[in-house]
């Protein structure tokens, strides 16, 4: 029986020595063997990897890692960054092999437990120059303008301009970016901790506060219509009837000053004014010369008359004052002491008389159409009694009337007044008209007209018809 047991034991015992001793092979085999490669359990990426090499595990991991490119979201532009345009590249081996070098190949065993799963990053790389001339492309990434504050008008409206608010930080925004590309990150948003606000300076202040008191003060918008022409008075005009001192700076008004209420500025009656005066200038016709569409295809300058537009100055500069005071927005027709059949530069129109006193002839149109075409004998020119020209109208007109001169008494059966004591009237004395005939036997100033012509003319024209009489030229 004890033989028995002493042999049991001995059995057992060469079986653990032999069991210790095939273990211990199989440690050392596997400790060996796994110092090129990875140890027992290990994952990477998804990928098993025990007793593979960097090299294969690399092969693996390159063919299923995929990068699409990096979009990059702001506030102001949406950037697509390509693989293909930075020559963008990946590898896993050094990562690997690090990874390698990191596990005790002996510690295998260990591994039956816990199986090891890892994560990592392959190391990219691009071309830094290609990269930098996308960015360069691009305002948002270069971002170097110094913060300014200033005033100015945009469609007539005056307005503040102020970029020190909301100023992209380039810098760090191309430091992100180059992180992202580095992590192979899809979309990168450069959000609100990228932007940042500049302080004011004294001077800059100073600006702001001159804006918000302007911007008080502006605001009206008049169109003045002129027939079909129009001219608009905005903050561009009005911001220059503030009264300013001799450093150009907006004088305080003493009211604000003491009561804190009303005008902060004061204003220019002077500068309303002279702008008035220069608007009647360019639309006054009344007097002006105009440039005329004469008959036979030429055109003529003609000065003078007593026909056409004169803007009520002292009504329309009162009109402004209110007007600006009270920041109104109007269409507004300007008053007149006088005014023509139209308004604007063209203030004839298509019916009206035209004497060209050089080829002694009168024509009538209406409505664009010559309806009177006849010869007529107008002021002696040997006598320095010739019509004066310019543009006039039929301002009275009369049956059987007798012409009083200081050496003559005329009846005349149709009497046109087109400017004092200048009309148009029938000549029952003379047998002839046009040519010459003015130069040495013509009128005491007015246009002699054939009867049956003024006749005509009298019956269909009516008052205010304007009346250009000229001279050509030679």
């Amino acid at each position: 029986m004890i033989e028995h047991l002493q042999k049991l034991f001995k059995t057992v015992f060469a079986f653990i020595i032999v069991s210790i001793f095939i273990l211990g092979l199989v440690y050392l085999g596997l400790g060996y063997y796994y110092r090129d490669s990875f140890s027992y359990g290990t994952r990477i990426n998804g990928v098993y990897c025990t007793g593979h090499t960097p090299s294969e595990i690399n092969t693996l991991l390159n063919e299923r890692y995929s990068y699409d490119g990096l979009n990059i979201m702001t506030d102001d532009v949406t950037v697509r960054i390509d693989p293909e345009d930075i020559d963008f590249t990946y590898d896993f081996k050094a990562a690997l092999s690090i990874y390698l070098n990191s596990q005790n190949p002996w510690m295998w065993p260990s591994n039956l437990i816990s199986h090891r799963n890892r994560t990592l990053n392959p190391i990219v790389g691009f071309d830094i120059a290609k990269l930098e001339a996308i960015l360069d492309s691009y305002e948002l990434f270069n971002y170097d303008e110094p913060p300014v504050v200033s005033t100015g008008f945009e469609d007539g409206v005056y307005v503040l301009y102020d970029n020190t608010h909301h100023r992209p930080d380039s810098e760090a925004m191309r430091e992100a970016i180059y992180d992202a590309i580095y992590d192979s990150v899809d979309t990168l948003v450069l959000d609100e901790t990228y932007y940042s606000d500049a302080a004011y300076t004294d001077e800059q202040i100073a600006v702001i506060d001159e804006y918000n008191a302007m911007e008080s003060m502006l605001g009206a918008h008049i169109t003045y219509m002129f027939g079909d022409e129009e001219e608009v008075l905005d903050d561009t005009v009005i911001s220059t009837f503030i009264l300013r001192d001799d450093d150009g700076d907006p004088v305080m008004s003493e009211d604000y000053e003491e009561t804190g209420e009303g005008d902060i500025y004061c204003w220019s009656n002077e500068a309303m004014d002279a702008w008035v005066d220069a608007l009647a200038d360019r639309h006054d016709t009344l007097g002006s010369t105009r440039a005329f569409n004469a008959t036979g295809g030429f055109t003529v300058n003609v000065t003078g008359g007593i026909y056409g537009n004169k803007m009520d100055r002292e009504a329309e500069k009162e009109y402004l004052r209110a007007a600006v005071r009270d920041k109104i927005t109007d269409q507004h027709e300007p008053a007149y002491t006088q005014t023509a059949l139209y308004q604007g530069s063209d203030d004839i129109g298509p019916t009206y008389v035209e004497v060209n006193m050089t080829d002694q002839k009168l024509y009538y149109y209406v409505d664009g159409e010559l309806v009177i075409d006849t010869p007529v004998v107008t002021g002696n020119m040997g006598r320095h009694m010739n019509t004066p020209s310019g543009t006039n109208y039929v301002y009275y007109k009369q049956r059987n009337r007798t012409l009083i001169g200081p050496n003559y008494q005329t009846f005349v059966n149709y009497w046109i007044a087109v400017n004092g004591h200048i009309g148009i009237h029938d000549a029952t004395w003379r047998d002839n008209f046009g040519g010459d005939i003015y130069l040495t036997s013509g009128s005491h100033g007015c246009v002699n007209t054939p009867m049956e012509a003024v006749s005509k003319l009298y019956d269909m024209i009516e008052i205010g018809t304007p009346v250009v009489m000229y001279y050509v030229e030679e």
